[in-house]
């Protein structure tokens, strides 16, 4: 059996609360945001991944060492493609880089996903919105303490719609 997988840094709840507030007020939008409950900065997608990876994959996350962090979040960004609208950190401290890039590169050595871009962090909003938000007043900067990150299920339920779930958690070395 496979389960979509991808490993994430979930937004708590009074980061969520913040960004939602801000939306509510600040941006229009021609749809609804994501779900808050579903925000989160992806580190490395995998795709579909059959149960044998999972312990290889959990052991590898375990065996990570990077310290703690904060992520400050005020800045925005739209990608016309695939009409995504999307909160970025800045700056991009050294140990996310350190976090996601090995992530990564076990994704494609195992061959469940190869990333054809280069690592983007950021939190998605809307997804498929035809044109860009409009943002009337930028987001008093949200600082995330990243102490830890999660694998997550990535499915759909017909009475909730998309659903990620944190099956995995992994902590984050104590900062010095």
């Amino acid at each position: 059996m496979t389960k979509r997988l991808f490993f994430g840094i979930e937004v708590d709840e009074p980061g969520q609360a913040q960004i939602a507030a801000w939306l509510r007020t600040q941006v229009s939008a021609s749809k609804a945001p994501t779900k808050q409950e579903n925000w989160h900065l992806t580190l490395a997608f995998l795709g579909q991944v059959e149960a044998q990876h999972d312990a290889e994959l959990v052991a590898f996350a375990r065996q990570l060492q990077v310290p703690e962090f904060t992520l400050t979040f005020a800045h925005t960004g739209y990608w016309s493609g695939n009409g995504i609208f999307y909160l970025r950190p800045e700056p991009v401290p050294s140990q996310l880089r350190a976090l996601a890039e090995p992530l990564r590169a076990l994704g494609t050595e195992l061959g469940l996903h190869r990333d054809r871009l280069p690592f983007s962090p950021h939190i998605t909003l809307f997804r498929g919105h035809k044109t860009e938000p409009v943002v009337h007043a930028p987001m008093t900067p949200l600082t995330l303490s990243v102490t830890q990150f999660h694998l997550y299920h990535s499915y759909r339920c017909d009475t909730k719609g998309l659903i990620y779930q944190p099956i995995e958690s992994f902590r984050l070395s104590a900062a010095d």
